[in-house]
């Protein structure tokens, strides 16, 4: 009976033992199933990378994880999670994956993965622990970043490159948002005397010499409304107070000013200004020194033009007269006498002409007496004697009665133009026209020669069209030369009567 009962007991034990075994097989195959149903849960509605890495090699990846890493899942699964990771990253990820594992890191960290094309995909990842199968794994949860990086660094590198570029620059270059500055380059401290840092969140009012520069300065915007760029020369001023002159030029950040966003470049031009106003009052004195010379030299010419009129000619003639008196007085058979005093009158006759011809060179009389239209035209009549060209005038009025300088400058401008014509422009005709307004006196001469180049006119040995032009701009006018090859050359002067 006891032996009965010890098999009884034995029975319902391992009676109780299968019904445990078949309990915790019930057990795990729920879970197996529960975990089955995440798995899938995780393939086909998150859509982020998920993957399990177990033992160093993974375990479970779905879609979008195998296609951010550039592989097939059947490739990936069972091979080493780090092999996916670019060499010189590997390190990386090691540590901030164990930083993140044991709750030193929370932040999700980027890598390199190649894919399997060699190509290389930019993954930003975040990994934390889990068990599957009962066993501790790695959850990682995974998004191809590439675009995102690619963009970052396209914009490091921008900014790098506008960093260089403003750097480069040597004037100073400042951005403005409601007049107030909100960026500057280094170029501000050689400019202005100021540091890049010292002029953030300011406003301009202290690159000005007044408020009421300012204020002017204001006018850029409504400027800058209209045109997308504003140059204009402005006066500035240092940190140490110390005037300078600026080249501003202004332009609008974007294609309106709603946000009132512009940047704006101050060049320094002050020693520019100064050269140039030292070279411009150079020209001045030279201009002065020139007018001056050329007006000592039309008064040296008049007064030796009358000298030789009045005194020479005038001993000419009287010894022309004396010698007609002793002709007359030698009695006709003195044959030779006769012959040698007739000789003598006409050697005389001839040194008045060229005594007259230089005369009028140095200073036409008719200019002083008959006014600038006479003389104009007893200088065309010697122009076509000695060149024979034809020349011909229109004056308008017929008579110009101008003070003693302008129809000097005028007669003289004329003379000039013709002697260039004569010496270089192959003419066969020339017209002149000569006219008077209420406010100016215009000299237009045209030829129909081959015409001036442009190279011609800019020669800096070119005496005769520089004269022109000089003795034109002492007068406070105007000297145009032009010409077109083939077609002539046109001088058109114009000089105010005031």
């Amino acid at each position: 009976m006891e032996k009965i009962n010890k098999k009884r007991e034995s029975l319902i034990d391992e009676l109780k033992e299968a019904r445990r075994k078949i309990a915790e097989y019930e057990g795990a195959l729920k879970d197996r199933e529960i975990e089955e149903g995440f798995y899938s849960a995780l393939e086909n509605i998150v859509r982020a990378g998920i993957y399990i890495v177990q033992d160093g090699k993974f375990r479970f990846v779905n879609h979008y994880a195998s296609k951010f890493l550039g592989y097939a899942r059947e490739d990936i699964v069972g091979q080493n999670s780090i092999d996916f990771v670019h060499p010189d990253d590997r390190e990386m990820v090691i540590g901030n994956a164990k930083k993140m594992l044991s709750g030193e890191r929370h932040s999700s960290y980027e890598f390199r993965s190649i894919a399997e094309d060699g190509s290389i995909h930019w993954i930003e990842e975040i990994v934390r622990p889990t068990q599957y199968e009962g066993k501790a794994a790695v959850l990682g949860n995974i998004m191809e970043v590439t675009e995102r990086v690619e963009s970052r660094e396209k914009q490091k590198e921008l900014e790098t490159l506008e960093a260089s570029i403003l750097a480069a620059i040597p004037h100073a270059v400042i951005g403005l948002k409601d007049r107030r500055i909100i960026f500057a380059n280094d170029g501000v401290q050689t400019v202005f005397g100021w540091k890049e840092e010292e002029l953030i969140g300011k406003s301009t009012r202290i690159l000005y010499r007044t408020e009421e520069d300012y204020q002017k300065m204001a006018g850029l915007y409504s400027r800058l409304k209209r045109q997308k760029t504003v140059l204009t020369e402005f006066p500035c001023r240092r940190m140490d107070g110390t005037d300078i002159e600026c080249m501003v030029s202004a332009s609008r950040i974007g294609e309106s000013l709603t946000k009132r966003n512009i940047v704006i470049t101050y060049e320094d031009i002050t020693e520019r200004e100064k050269a140039k106003n030292e070279l411009e009052q150079s020209r001045e004195q030279l201009r002065n020194l020139y007018t001056h010379l050329q007006s000592v030299r039309e008064k040296e010419r008049t007064r030796i033009a009358r000298e030789l009129h009045d005194e020479l000619g005038q001993l000419l003639t009287a010894l022309n007269t004396d010698l007609i008196m002793l002709q007359r007085k030698i009695p006709d058979k003195e044959v030779a006498l006769l012959e040698k005093t007739d000789a003598m009158v006409k050697l005389i006759d001839m040194t008045m002409n060229t005594l007259k011809r230089i005369y009028m060179d140095l200073r036409p009389g008719m200019l002083d007496h008959l006014g600038l239209v006479a003389a104009i035209r007893w200088q065309i009549e010697e122009f076509r004697k000695r060149s024979n060209i034809g020349c011909t005038i229109i004056a308008e009025p017929d008579e110009i009665s101008l003070d003693v300088e302008l129809s000097t400058t005028v007669f003289r401008i004329f003379q000039e133009t013709l002697t260039n014509i004569l010496r270089h422009a192959e003419a066969t005709k020339v017209n002149v026209r000569l006219k008077k307004t209420k406010k100016y006196v215009d000299l237009i001469v045209r030829d129909d020669g081959k015409g001036i180049r442009d190279e011609e006119l800019t020669k800096t040995n070119s005496f005769g069209l520089i004269g022109i032009r000089e003795r034109a701009i002492a007068l406070g006018g105007t000297a145009e030369i032009s010409g077109e090859k083939g077609r002539g050359t046109a001088v058109k002067v114009r000089i105010p009567l005031t």
